[in-house]
């Protein structure tokens, strides 16, 4: 009985060596080029977004620290995309009538804001019917938090123009009241209805803010 000799596969270590580091080479290019794109939306060469690869990952996922609300209209920095409140959310409508601007007749003009906490944020909007010309209705959008300890009282002005109407949002930078003086200039006497939504408080009639003793959610005919 003969015995068939196996050959023998003899590798020279210097060859196997160069086939490892080759298998890792391209286990290294695989893993940067499309395991990372597709499971953690790594991408270092951008490969995986050319090809399509990253898409396997879903959506990105950031945390809201990282996220900052927009600019306002006038360009001023946003703060914190979102805000938690303890006091609940409402909404009311405000009618506040103005008699005519003529000389000598009282009610063409009032004050009417609504308390905030700091950080409170409110949206709004307000439009005056039966008036006639804009320029004849002049209003003062600001905030007010009372002296304490013997200070100063601050007051923030942030809009003062002329129109029939005007929306926009706030946030209250410390505790107070804000809201708009209201200048009725026509010599017909005009309704503003204004609308508001957020978390705030309505200042009771006769208290400051509300010296005249205007009535939430009652429309006026």
């Amino acid at each position: 009985m003969s015995v068939v000799e196996q050959p023998s596969l003899h590798v020279p270590k210097a060859q196997l060596l160069w086939m490892v580091l080759g298998a890792l080479l391209v286990a290294t290019l695989i893993v940067v080029c499309f395991v990372l794109p597709a499971e953690f939306r790594i991408d270092p060469t951008g490969i995986g977004r050319m090809t399509g690869v990253i898409r396997l990952a879903g959506a990105k996922t950031v945390t809201a620290a990282e996220v900052q609300a927009p600019p306002d209209a006038s360009g001023a920095a946003g703060g914190a995309a979102v805000r938690y409140y303890d006091a609940g959310y409402r909404s009311d409508f405000v009618d506040i009538p103005l008699k005519s601007g003529e000389v000598g007749i009282e009610g063409s003009e009032l004050e009417y804001k609504v308390r905030m906490k700091t950080g409170g944020t409110i949206a709004y909007s307000w439009t005056v019917t039966g008036l006639e010309n804009p320029e004849e209705f002049y209003y003062d959008f600001h905030g007010e938090a009372p002296a304490k300890d013997g200070g100063e009282a601050t007051v923030v002005e942030y809009r003062q123009a002329t129109g029939r109407q005007s929306s926009g949002t706030l946030v209250a930078p410390f505790d107070g009241v804000f809201g708009w003086y209201l200048q009725n200039q026509s010599v017909k006497p005009v309704v503003v209805r204004l609308k508001i939504s957020g978390f705030y408080e309505l200042v009771p009639a006769g208290e400051y803010g509300n010296d005249a003793g205007i009535e939430a959610n009652k429309a006026v005919p």
